[in-house]
């Protein structure tokens, strides 16, 4: 993965980020693109804190942060905001459009874990059109490392596919898997993957989140199905609230 996201980060890295859906061929406009990710976060926001309201915004992560669109967009909301990413190239671009200011901070993650973040500190993270580029056994992974690391009164939302739609999906994206890299062996690939919202559900469960929403996505496109799921922690067993 590290691979072919550092191979897309020297190609042009806006693009493998955010494909247009008009003008394929034409590089994004720098300024459009990092304004796109002031527009996400505000609704994303305002959608999460509709349903419990943030108490405190002290620090945000962006998960799969590419060159920083929506780490930037949250810089606006939160006193502090860490992007990771598994591309040392996208990285370094992120690192290069952050310009002044001490609020942002962008770390190359190469485990299957975050290891490098303690439990319970992040007050907001937030991940789209991430964790469906990956196998499922490492989406799976990172969402239990979300809950891990949210605060208890944090909040979680991300996006994930969920199937592919149509008769034939699981012939589809089965010979996609297979034959993909035998096909394309040199050329860098965006495999789209998905993991069953009720498997999404269950796993969140099982790690100590309560589902506050789930919502229809369409950043997978028009072949998948997709979901956001905002979560928070779940109290600890044997706690009462006071109100």
């Amino acid at each position: 993965m590290q691979k072919h996201w550092d191979s897309l980060g020297r190609q042009d890295p806006l693009r493998a980020i955010l494909a247009r859906s008009e003008k394929k061929d034409v590089p994004w406009d720098v300024e459009r693109f990092f304004q796109s990710g002031v527009v996400e976060i505000d609704a994303m926001l305002h959608y999460a804190e509709s349903f419990r309201p943030l108490l405190e915004k002290k620090y945000a992560l962006d998960f799969g942060c590419g060159v920083g669109r929506l780490t930037k967009a949250l810089a606006l909301h939160f006193d502090r905001v860490c992007g990771v990413d598994i591309s040392t190239a996208m990285i370094q671009h992120a690192c290069d459009y952050q310009g002044s200011g001490g609020r942002l901070e962008y770390l190359v993650n190469e485990t299957g874990d975050l290891r490098q973040f303690s439990g319970g500190q992040f007050d907001f993270i937030y991940s789209s059109i991430t964790l469906q580029h990956m196998p499922a056994r490492f989406a799976r992974q990172y969402i239990a490392e979300f809950l891990r690391v949210l605060n208890p009164d944090g909040l979680l939302l991300f996006q994930l596919p969920s199937r592919r739609r149509g008769k034939l999906a699981r012939v589809r994206s089965l010979s996609h898997e297979l034959f993909g890299s035998v096909l394309h062996p040199i050329q860098p690939r965006v495999v789209m993957r998905g993991i069953p919202k009720q498997e999404v559900v269950r796993l969140l469960t099982q790690h100590g989140g309560e589902v506050l929403d789930i919502a229809s996505d369409e950043s997978a496109g028009p072949t998948w199905e997709s979901f956001r799921y905002l979560v928070k922690k779940s109290p600890p067993r044997g706690f009462r609230s006071q109100m």
